[in-house]
């Protein structure tokens, strides 16, 4: 068969052809929005949410709009003075976002649910990477997104540097056990961390909280740079537990269910968890605070809609598992139980910790970035926790029955009968106080110094709020006469009525003079024995 050949001007002529209509599609695609550019500055566009966003690494994400929700397309999503009622929002899979799902019926907000009673569209997109979800938020591709606080620390000089202000309206839920340290047997305290071999995620909550610890501790400068110095890093805490579990590492900052885990094997068990702090790793949102301030009623109506669904925390659970893929196939027993290492926070909670405790932990989570070589912005605290939005839902939730308080239902008082038991269990963190006290007397020799040296040990009370606190008197003498132990007992006294005004539960302490039985150096100076008139605070973990 004779095949049909072109000549060579035929050819040419049929490339231009070509290319013209190349061209004028595209032109047309242009024309008609069928083809987006993004002018050289929006590398992040929003995928169809019926899967996952996937992140693996540092690269940007593009965010599509799922076909179900209300079109809000990027040029849209950056305008913040829109009233189209829409608010694009990133979370990652922590079971403690459930009710934002749960308010929203899915990733996209449901005929019948709550925020479509409200008359508002919340567009949600899983992004399990931080770095990808504050670029969104850098750009204006999403308008808020769920982190920890530990997590926005990490995060803050980022935003600053971009100009991009944000503001954290609502706190959604603190860890109540979901996170953790598990430790080899041996390892009973803080100070057993200076020559273990420690895993941690990188940049993870689990390594700010281990790092928060040593920082907290009275170990030497150089003992606490050794442990930080030699942190193991790796990618998950997956990965962090799986090393645990091998031997290779001899302590693992990790979550759930590798505790569990942990405490089941006969040479391991958790050093720590959050079932004993209700504040060191607490979640919520933020939002860009221009479009927060241009849309207040709508930040209200998203918070107003979650608040409303804490009823179905731990009900409406096909949500989850259509939303969240580490949900798929787990079954409701399992859903309910990790629902109980994430305790929601209610109206009352947030008007509470936004004004205190927020910032509290803000501050700690900056020091421990900055310890590691990080850079945080500490400047923005006033301005970060802003409660207006919760203001303005005052009259409806003010007087309101609520089931959840953050107050810690694990906590352990002190009675007669455990007292024993408390004095002779370990302490996990301990810290020694040098408050000067009038020669024979238990008064403050300088009230404001005093409260100066002991605010620091309020705040990790507060922090511990699961600890048993137990303070030691000790006084400088070498005659262990029964009035010594007297004197050092109404010393510790003293320390813990200043906790006790500082808003630190009494029945959380206990008190003990030593008289001078426990001296740290020889009574031969005036500098040797300011040392001996301290007063030690231990921070003891007791099981119920």
């Amino acid at each position: 068969m004779n095949r049909f050949k072109l000549t060579k001007t035929a050819k040419i002529l049929l490339v231009f052809i070509i290319v013209a209509l190349i061209v004028g599609g595209i032109a047309l695609g242009l024309k008609t929005g069928v083809i987006k550019t993004d002018n050289g500055t929006d590398d992040i566009s929003v995928t169809d949410n019926d899967n996952v966003v996937k992140s693996n690494s540092n690269t940007d994400v593009n965010i599509a709009d799922n076909d179900t929700a209300s079109k809000n397309n990027t040029e849209t999503a950056k305008n913040t003075n829109s009233s189209n009622n829409t608010i694009n929002l990133s979370i990652d899979e922590w079971v403690g976002y459930a009710t934002i799902l749960q308010a929203n019926g899915g990733l996209t907000t449901q005929p019948g649910s709550i925020y479509d009673k409200f008359g508002i569209n919340v567009n949600i997109n899983i992004i399990n990477d931080a770095t990808q979800s504050s670029n969104a938020l850098i750009k204006g591709d999403i308008d808020g997104a769920g982190y920890t606080i530990n997590r926005l620390a990490f995060l803050s000089n980022k935003f600053t540097s971009s100009d991009t202000k944000i503001t954290m309206p609502y706190i959604t839920n603190y860890s109540n056990g979901g996170d953790g340290i598990i430790a080899l047997s041996s390892i009973k305290t803080i100070d057993d961390l200076v020559n273990a071999k420690i895993g941690v995620p990188q940049f993870s909550e689990s390594q700010a909280m281990i790092v928060w610890f040593v920082n907290q501790s009275d170990l030497p400068q150089s003992d606490k740079d050794k442990i930080i110095n030699n942190l193991i890093l790796f990618e998950t805490a997956d990965e962090t537990a799986k090393a645990f579990f091998a031997g290779q590492i001899d302590v693992a900052g990790t979550w759930q269910p590798y505790l569990t885990q942990a405490e089941n094997m006969t040479d391991s068990h958790i050093l720590f968890s959050t079932a004993n702090s209700t504040k060191l790793i607490m979640s919520g949102v933020i939002f860009r605070d221009d479009f927060a301030k241009s849309n207040p009623e709508l930040v209200s109506k998203f918070i107003d809609g979650t608040l409303q669904a804490i009823d179905s925390y731990d009900k409406d659970l096909e949500v989850l598992r259509t939303s969240m893929p580490m949900f798929n196939g787990m079954s409701d027993e399992d859903i309910v139980g990790m629902t109980a290492d994430a305790a929601l926070a209610t109206w009352k909670n947030n008007m509470e910790i936004l004004n205190d405790d927020a910032k509290t932990i803000y501050n700690n989570m900056c020091d421990v970035w900055t310890s590691i070589g990080e850079n945080s912005d500490k400047t923005i605290t006033d301005t970060l926790f802003d409660t207006s939005y919760m203001e303005a839902l005052r009259d409806k939730y003010e007087t309101s029955v609520v089931k959840d308080e953050t107050a810690n239902t694990n906590k352990v008082s002190v009675t007669k009968q455990n007292e024993q038991e408390i004095l002779n269990t370990t302490a996990l963190l301990t810290k020694s106080s040098s408050v000067r006290f009038i020669a024979n007397t238990a008064k403050f020799l300088d009230t404001s110094e005093a409260s100066a040296e002991l605010d620091d040990f309020v705040s990790v009370a507060k922090m511990l709020d699961g600890a048993i606190i137990q303070i030691e008197g000790n006084i400088a003498s070498d005659n262990d006469s029964e009035d010594g132990v007297v004197l050092s007992k109404q010393r510790a006294e003293t320390v813990k009525q200043y906790f006790v005004m500082n808003g630190i539960d009494a029945d959380r302490i206990v008190v003990v003079g030593n008289g001078g039985t426990k001296p740290i150096a020889p009574n031969d100076s005036e500098e040797n024995m300011q040392k001996n008139r301290r007063t030690d605070v231990s921070f003891k973990i007791i099981e119920q």
